[in-house]
Formats: structure tokens, sequence, C-alpha cells
């Protein structure tokens, strides 16, 4: 099992002002309320206990139902890989990196310097890649299956994600058949119903539609608690859009979705576990279009992260991101801002790393990038041990004016651990840079790239597992098409 770096905790806001916004977020449930277009969702909060208005479909939340989820909901838990080496143990103040999110229309090609529709095999690359990048902890997509039909793209994403990483999956499923065929074919992957139980290796997205409804779409949710499956309580109410101008009013709305999330998640199935993960994105006036990486909701998203800790709930999050159309200087800088404010802040999953163009694509070569920066992030996040041995105290005298510290077994024992060594960014001098062609960095992403997939096979799946993968997806396309 992975045991993540440890946060730093950066707080952006006073204890004051967050238990402000937290309670701002309860006037809202409460004399606001959530619209409710599921008649599922409306029923589980009637059975639940919460005050709804069945003519306007308005959820209305006391603080107390929201109080006692809270106190429901795990503060720690396994996010299972489907090999125990894949595990991950999430809480408060553990960091892990993820490839990807939901699926990108498109895919950057390096060769053709552009982007272009993905295919289903760029879509098994991309997740071969996932596998094998140490950094990657858990995969979304980086692009679609998008050679095959709109309405059963997803499907053919499950069928790759499944047969390519054994790393934790957290993925989109828009209804209620696309929860229940990803659990199907999850178990399947995993050797069962029970063995899925048992040890759930996928995470399902449920999110509020901002401002303040919940849509049909989010009636999984159901299906996913009931089983146990981690829920992701992800959305993207926009700064200035769908949420107010302010990253104050964005937190406060933001989180009242999120805390509804919880709840109906723990009505369904008291206990089980949540990722508390409410975006913070700017609607850019300039262009009309939701933000990845701006610096304001970078701001934000560090006290969604000290909400999460108030709330002791695993945090998820963009982080990985970039607005940038290339590979470039632009998208690493924004990519690092983004991890490291996450990582210092203690978002336990950030994710999307390889994405460009605000989600329009992802590029494997960024990909590569930013698996070298959360390399250098975990460095950080080790911080500076100070005791009898790291202080050196005696080395220095021993070396004194004129002597040097390579020849020390003192330098020996400790530089391995104290030293980042990178593994794409190679440090070599001007000359050495020069001879080997002067290649960017890019150029080099993309040759590793090359090697990696050429040398990647599909995993192990249990017998059987892929005809059973191969017969839901057909069974899927059947009931998509109405020939079921």
């Amino acid at each position: 099992m992975k045991k993540g770096s440890k946060s730093m905790f950066l707080d952006m806001v006073r204890s004051s002002e967050l238990e402000r916004i937290h309670e701002s977020s309860l006037v809202l449930l409460e004399e606001m309320g959530i619209y409710s277009e599921s008649d599922l969702i409306l029923d589980v909060f009637i059975k639940g206990g919460a005050n709804v208005d069945t003519s306007s479909r308005v959820i209305r939340i006391p603080r107390n139902m929201v109080e006692e989820s809270l106190k429901l909901a795990p503060s720690s838990f396994v996010l299972h890989g489907r090999t125990p080496e894949m595990d991950l143990l999430l809480e408060p103040g553990r960091i892990y990196f993820g490839m990807g999110g939901s699926p990108e229309p498109f895919i950057w090609d390096y060769k053709e310097g552009k982007k272009r529709t993905p295919s289903k095999k760029d879509f098994e690359e991309c997740t071969m890649l996932g596998e094998a990048l140490d950094n990657v902890d858990f995969v979304g997509a980086i692009c679609c299956a998008g050679d095959k039909p709109q309405g059963v793209q997803l499907f053919h994403e499950y069928d790759a994600l499944l047969r390519n990483t054994t790393k934790p999956l957290l993925y989109s499923a828009p209804s209620r058949y696309h929860v229940r065929k990803f659990i199907e074919m999850a178990a399947i992957a995993s050797g069962g119903e029970q063995e899925l139980r048992k040890r759930p290796s996928i995470g399902i997205f449920t999110e509020t539609v901002s401002p303040m409804k919940v849509a049909k779409y989010s009636d999984g949710t159901v299906d996913a608690a009931e089983m146990g499956i981690p829920v992701i309580v992800a959305l993207a109410p926009m700064m200035g859009a769908t949420s107010p101008a302010t990253k104050a009013g964005t937190l406060v709305q933001g989180n009242a979705e999120a805390l509804f999330g919880v709840v109906l998640a723990q009505i369904v199935n008291p206990g089980a576990p949540v990722l508390y993960g409410p975006g913070t994105g700017t609607f850019d006036m300039s262009v009309s279009e939701y933000t990845y990486s701006s610096p304001e909701q970078t701001a934000a998203r560090t006290v969604v992260a000290q909400l999460a800790r108030l709330y002791e709930l695993p945090s998820y999050n963009l982080g990985g991101a970039a607005e940038a159309k290339l590979p470039d200087a632009e998208a690493g800088s924004q990519a690092m801002m983004g991890m490291l404010m996450n990582a210092l802040s203690g978002i336990t999953l950030t994710k999307v790393m390889g994405t460009l163009a605000g989600g329009m694509y992802g590029s494997k070569e960024m990909l590569l990038i930013c698996d070298e920066i959360a390399g250098m992030v975990k460095q950080i996040l080790k911080g500076v041990q100070v005791d009898e041995n790291t202080i050196a105290l005696d080395i220095i005298k021993n070396v004194g004016f004129k002597g040097n510290f390579l020849e020390q077994d003192h330098t020996a024992e400790n530089f391995r651990n104290e030293f980042y060594f990178p593994r794409l960014f190679k440090r070599q001098n001007i000359s050495g840079w020069e001879n080997k062609g002067k290649r960017s960095i890019l150029d080099v992403a993309n040759e590793k790239v090359a090697g990696i997939i050429g040398a990647a096979k599909p995993v192990e799946l249990p017998r059987n597992a892929g005809n059973g993968l191969m017969k839901a997806v057909e069974e899927a396309e059947k009931h998509i098409s109405g020939k079921h």
C-alpha cells in the first residue's frame, strides 16, 4: 500500500473565516435548499428525514443532518488498486497525484504538432503510460475513445481502463445505467462482485449542477454508495457565471453543494466512503471559458483543503491541468502552480495531470512532464529533517577550513535521501546538452513515451474476464441502440 507524502498544511484563511464559510453553507442548505430533477434522489431524502417539498422539488437539509453525515463519513479509507501494491491510504494530509480526469474530446499529437480526434488505441496507450509512471497514483483519462460511436464511447473507455492498469480508477459515469455498467465491468476485472465489494478499485463522480441543483444523471450515486464504491463529490461552479464572482461566495455555494452529496451518500449507506471535491473555477470573461489553472481558483482550492480538514474528509480536486495549448513552458508553470499549492495545502488527490487547453485535450508528453513535477513536489514535502545526524556539526568541524565533504562517509550515507534525481529533467552541462543534440524537453519526453508504450502490455486479468468485458460492452451497445 502507498502511504502518500504528508502535506505541510498551508492555510489561506483564518479559522474564524473558515467557520463563517461553513455556517453560510449550512444556511443555504437549510433555507434555500437544493432543487432536484431526480425523483429517486427526492425519495432518498424524504426517507432520510430531510425537509422535502415535492411540489417545488426542493430539498432542504437541516444542519443536524449535515453534522451527523459528516460524523458517519470515514475520515480515512483505502482506495484500492486491483493489486495491493497500488492501494492508496486516503486521509486528510496525505498527498497523491493522478492522470487526467473525465474523457477529453481530443489528443495533442507530437508528430503532427496539433490536436486530433483520438482512437481507442490512443486511449489504451495513455492508460498504459499511466500504469507505468511511478508518480501517477490513480488513473483517469487524457483523451477519449473518439473512433467509437458517441453513445458508447464510455463503455469502451471502461474496457480500456480495466485492461491496461491496475491502479485505482476515478472516472465519469453520467447516468445510472453507466454507473451500473462500470461497476459490473469492474467486478468482472476484479474476479467477481464480492471481490469488488471487499476491494473497491473504482471511484464514481456525483455532481450537482451549479447553482444548487441536482440532475437525474446523479441517480447512480445511490448504486455506488450501496456498493461501498467511493463517491467523489465533485462539482464545477464557475466564479462569475454559475457562482458568485468572489472566491468566498463560490466557496460557500460549492461547499453547500458538496455537503449535499456527502449527506446523500450517508443516507443511502451510513459510513459510505466519500471524497470531498468542490471546484473553484473561474468563468473567464475574456474568452467565456471555465478555467483550469487560474491563480484565483488555485488560491480558493487551498480553502477547499482547509474545509476538508475541518470535516475530516479526504479531498479531491484539479491541480495538474493547464490552459496552455502546447506542452510548453506555459503548461509547465501552470501545472507546477496547481500541483505544489494543492500539496502544500493538503488536497488528498490532485487530478488531471497531462491535461491541456482547459480540458479539451491531453498530451502523453505533458503527462511525463507532470510526472516529473509530482516527483519534485513529493521531494519538497519531505521538508527539512533536523536532528543530530542532519545538523552534522562534528562533520563540519572535522572538514575544517580547507577540506571538502565529497570524501566524507556522512555524504555517502545521506545524499540519496536528501537529493532529488530527475528522471526526465536530466541535469547536464551545456556542452553535454549540445553534444546530445540540443533537444527540448518535449523531444526528450516524446522519446520516453515511445519507449514506455513500446514495452507495455495489457495487465493480467482473472480467467475469462477479457471475454466478460467484451460481452459487457456489447450488451451496453445494444442497450444504447435500443436493441436489447
